[in-house]
C-alpha cells in the first residue's frame, strides 16, 4: 500500500472530513480524496463512508490500524535514530508528505479508549505524567467500559480500558483492578418517598420500582444491573445525565439515585445515603492494547499501571 494514500485515509478519519484531510497534509481536498480513491481501487473494496464526519467500513478498519501501527512505529524509529531533539527529514509524521526540506517533528500521537468513571477519578494522574512527555500527546476517545474494544479493533486507538477480560487478536490484556460502585440517594429524596433506615448500617430500603434514577446513558447497564438484582422488573422514573461529573452532581441535588464510584463519594459533599437493598457492584477494568514494541506505548502502560494503584 502506497503510504501517503493510507495517511490520506487515516486523516480523513481524525479530522472528521476529506477536506479537514488535504488541510493537515498541505494539499488540497481534491488530492486528498483521490489518494483515498486510489487505494480503494487498488485494495478493491471501499474504506470509508463519506458522512459527516467521515467512518471507515469493515475494510477501511484494518487499513487504519495499519495506519496508526505505521505512524508509531515509524515515530520511533526516527526517534532511535536522530533523537526526539534532532530535527528529521519533513514526511516524519504520518500525515507529513515524503518532500526534501527539515522541520522538527511533531510528537506521537497516543490514541486510547477510556471509561467516563475512571476519567473522574483514578486516571487522573496520567494528566501529570503525560504533561512531561515532550515526544508524545495523548487523545482520548469516551466510551462506557462495556463498549470500549470496538475501538481498537477498528483502529480508532491502540490501547483501551474496558471491562472485557479477553482481548482480540494482536493485543495484550492487563488487568488494572476494581472499581467499587454503591447506590445512593439524598437524604431528601428518600424522606419524599415512603422508606425504612437500617438501623444497622444507616442505610436505606426503598420502593426501587418507583423512586427515580439517574443513568447516564444508553451504553451504561449498571442501574439496571443493582435493579435486577432487587428483582426489580420495570423500569422507574428516569432522568439521562451523560457526564460523570454531572451525573453525580445530579445525584447528590435529589434528582435520583444513581451507582457512583466509592472514590468519587469520597469527594462529595452531600448527604447521600446508601440504598441496602443489593451490595455493591464490583466493575473490573483491563488494559486492552496493540502488540507493539514501542516504547511510548510501554510508558503509556507504566504510567497506567501507577495510576491504577489508587483506584477501589
Amino acid at each position: 500500500m502506497n503510504i501517503d494514500h493510507v495517511r490520506a485515509l487515516a486523516a480523513a478519519v481524525d479530522e472528521g472530513t476529506v477536506e479537514g484531510a488535504g488541510f493537515v497534509l498541505g494539499i488540497t481536498a481534491s488530492a486528498a480524496s483521490q489518494r483515498i480513491r486510489t487505494l480503494e481501487s487498488r485494495l478493491g473494496q471501499v474504506l470509508i463512508r463519506r458522512t459527516n464526519p467521515v467512518t471507515v467500513t469493515e475494510a477501511g478498519e484494518a487499513v487504519l490500524k495499519y495506519a496508526r501501527e505505521v505512524e508509531l512505529l515509524e515515530s520511533e524509529t526516527m526517534d532511535r535514530l536522530h533523537g526526539i531533539d534532532v530535527d528529521a527529514p519533513e514526511g516524519a509524521g504520518l500525515h507529513g508528505d515524503s518532500v526534501t526540506g527539515a522541520r522538527r517533528r511533531s510528537p506521537t500521537v497516543l490514541r486510547i479508549g477510556v471509561n467516563a468513571d475512571s476519567m473522574a477519578t483514578w486516571f487522573r494522574p496520567i494528566f501529570a505524567e503525560a504533561a512531561g512527555w515532550d515526544d508524545a500527546v495523548i487523545r482520548i476517545e469516551l466510551a462506557d467500559q462495556d463498549k470500549a474494544l470496538p475501538l481498537l479493533g477498528s483502529g480508532e486507538v491502540l490501547g483501551t480500558i474496558t471491562s472485557a477480560a479477553v482481548g482480540g487478536y494482536g493485543t495484550r490484556v492487563e488487568r488494572l483492578g476494581s472499581m467499587r460502585y454503591v447506590a445512593v440517594a439524598h437524604r431528601e429524596l428518600l424522606d419524599r418517598r415512603s422508606r425504612r433506615l437500617d438501623p444497622r448500617s444507616g442505610g436505606a430500603e426503598v420502593d426501587l420500582a418507583r423512586l427515580p434514577m439517574v443513568n447516564f446513558g444508553r451504553d451504561d447497564d449498571l442501574q439496571f444491573a443493582f435493579l435486577r438484582r432487587a428483582g426489580v422488573t420495570t423500569v422507574p422514573p428516569m432522568s439521562v445525565v451523560p457526564s460523570s461529573v454531572e451525573f453525580a452532581t445530579a445525584v447528590a441535588a435529589g434528582l435520583g439515585w444513581g451507582m457512583i464510584p466509592v472514590m468519587q463519594l469520597e469527594d462529595m459533599d452531600a448527604d447521600l445515603v446508601e440504598i441496602t437493598a443489593n451490595p455493591s457492584i464490583e466493575v473490573p477494568l483491563y488494559w486492552h492494547h496493540w502488540k507493539l514494541a514501542s516504547d511510548k506505548l510501554a510508558r503509556l502502560t507504566a504510567a497506567l499501571r501507577r495510576a491504577a494503584e489508587g483506584m477501589r
